[in-house]
């Protein structure tokens, strides 16, 4: 009876999946620390004072979103940086 293995190539690419996708996780971890020392932690020293950044409402954030697929499309951005600050922007939406 044959057994029930898998042929080499399978594996491989099974091998290959998991490397890309740990190399992947690694360098997600890896930006989140490099923009924690780029930009310094968020932290207020007195602890008790709220942020004085001004707050967007829904609408507006979704149009600076809008402007930045646009200026994606248009080249002005590359992915990176568009993906940070799509980021940045989608954190601020607020959920009532």
């Amino acid at each position: 009876m044959a057994t029930g293995r898998s042929s080499f190539a399978k594996r491989q690419r099974d091998m290959a999946k998991k490397a890309r996708a740990e190399a992947k996780r690694q360098k997600r971890l890896g930006r989140g620390e490099l923009y924690e020392l780029e930009h310094g932690r968020q932290e207020d020293d007195d602890g008790d004072a709220p942020s004085q950044a001004p707050t967007l409402s829904n609408d507006e954030i979704m149009a600076k979103v809008e402007d930045l697929h646009r200026r994606y499309d248009d080249g002005q951005l590359d992915l990176e940086t568009f993906d940070e600050q799509r980021a940045s922007l989608m954190a601020q939406i607020s959920v009532d």
